[in-house]
């Protein structure tokens, strides 16, 4: 068993339980194959929801840089898949490894808002490009989630919902020729898929 088994199955049923976190949709993750697993962002613990919701898939994520400065957490990065990103300007070594991740079969989750929001319902927040231009380079699906709580603000034993929708297939992207406003659509269809679950999940 890997090092990132390990700690996710010691760790999810805790924050299972301190987090109130109720899985639905799990029967829509793909079994193989490379996965964009892409989210809304309103806390930095978003990363543990949704590796809490998703078994069997080691999921790597971007994290900023400064953070693998720091002995001991940088090998606790390292070791549980995660890859540094310098904020504030296009971090083309990131960008690159999250592709070649995608394109060895691995799953990399990717937040379109490229930032976090919190208190702030997805449908009033912006997003990026950077999902639909990963998905290009990679030729990745994409694996839509919407994480929902009161307010969208993340408290101890308030209830967390992670919401999983059906796997959105590369060839629905629409990409033709690959450039920056196919990126644009591309990343708006993801996005939009996320909102859907959203208005789902709020009934």
């Amino acid at each position: 068993m890997s090092f990132y088994s390990i700690v996710r199955n010691s760790a999810a049923p805790i924050c299972k339980a301190l987090f109130r976190i109720r899985c639905h949709g799990v029967e829509n993750i793909p079994k193989e194959g490379a996965l964009m697993v892409c989210s809304n962002h309103i806390s930095a613990t978003d990363v543990i929801f949704i590796s809490a919701a998703i078994p069997k898939r080691k999921i790597c994520y971007m994290a900023k840089a400064e953070l693998f400065k720091i002995p001991l957490l940088k090998q606790f990065l390292k070791a549980m898949g995660t890859f540094p990103i310098k904020r504030g300007a296009g971090d083309v070594a990131a960008i690159k490894k999250s592709i070649s991740l995608l394109r060895e079969g691995g799953t990399v989750g990717i937040f379109p808002q490229g930032t976090r929001y919190k208190g702030v319902h997805p449908k009033d927040s912006s997003v990026k490009p950077g999902a639909g231009m990963i998905a290009w380079r990679a030729h990745a699906n994409i694996l839509p989630v919407a994480i929902i709580t009161k307010d969208y603000k993340v408290k101890l034993f308030r209830a967390i919902d992670v919401i999983i929708g059906k796997p959105i297939s590369y060839n629905e992207l629409g990409f033709e020729k690959g450039n920056h406003e196919e990126q644009i659509a591309a990343t708006d269809k993801i996005f939009s898929e996320i909102l859907k679950l959203h208005e789902k999940g709020a009934k």
